[in-house]
C-alpha cells in the first residue's frame, strides 16, 4: 500500500499551502521508514485542541499540536497500516511562527513532525533522556529536509 496522508481543515482563520506541507510530510514518512502508512493531518482551532486535550489528556488548555496514534484495540487484532491521527492547531502554530520568524508552513512541518514521533512511540515527558533522543531525532529529520 502506498503512503496516504489525508488532510482535513477544520478551521477557516488561518490559511496554509497544504500541498507544501504534505510535500514535506511525504518526505519525513519515507525518512523514518512509514512509506506504507497512512496518516491523518487535522487543521484546527484553538477551541478544538483545547477541547480534545482536555478530554483525552486532562489539561484543560490549549496546545499546538496533538497526536493520537492508531494501534490495535484488542489482542491478535491485526496491525494497521493507519500511522493514527496529528491534529495541529492553526492558530497556535501562526503565532509561534511569528515568534520564531519562520513561516507558517515551516512551523506546522516541525509539530508534524513532533507529533508523528510520539505515534511511532517517542515520548520526551516520559524521560530526560528520551526527551534528548527525540529532540535529536528531530534535528535529524529537520536537517534532512534542508538538504534538498
Amino acid at each position: 500500500m502506498p503512503m496516504t496522508i489525508r488532510v482535513h481543515n477544520r478551521q477557516r482563520t488561518v490559511a496554509i499551502h497544504t500541498a507544501v506541507v504534505k510535500r514535506q510530510v511525504r518526505r519525513i514518512m519515507a525518512y523514518l521508514g512509514c512509506s506504507e502508512r497512512e496518516l491523518s493531518v487535522v487543521f484546527g482551532s484553538d477551541r478544538l485542541l483545547q477541547e480534545l486535550n482536555r478530554t483525552y489528556r486532562h489539561q484543560d488548555r490549549t496546545t499546538n499540536v496533538l497526536a493520537f496514534p492508531q494501534h490495535p484495540t484488542y489482542e491478535g487484532e491485526p496491525v494497521t497500516t493507519i500511522l493514527g491521527d496529528v491534529v495541529v492547531s492553526l492558530p497556535t502554530a501562526a503565532r509561534e511562527a511569528c515568534a520564531l520568524q519562520q513561516s507558517l508552513e515551516e512551523r506546522v512541518v516541525y509539530l508534524l513532525l513532533h507529533g508523528m514521533l510520539h505515534l511511532l512511540g517517542y515520548d520526551h515527558e516520559r524521560s530526560a533522556a528520551q526527551r534528548r533522543q527525540m529532540e535529536a531525532l528531530e534535528r535529524q529529520v529537520l536537517a534532512h529536509l534542508h538538504e534538498a
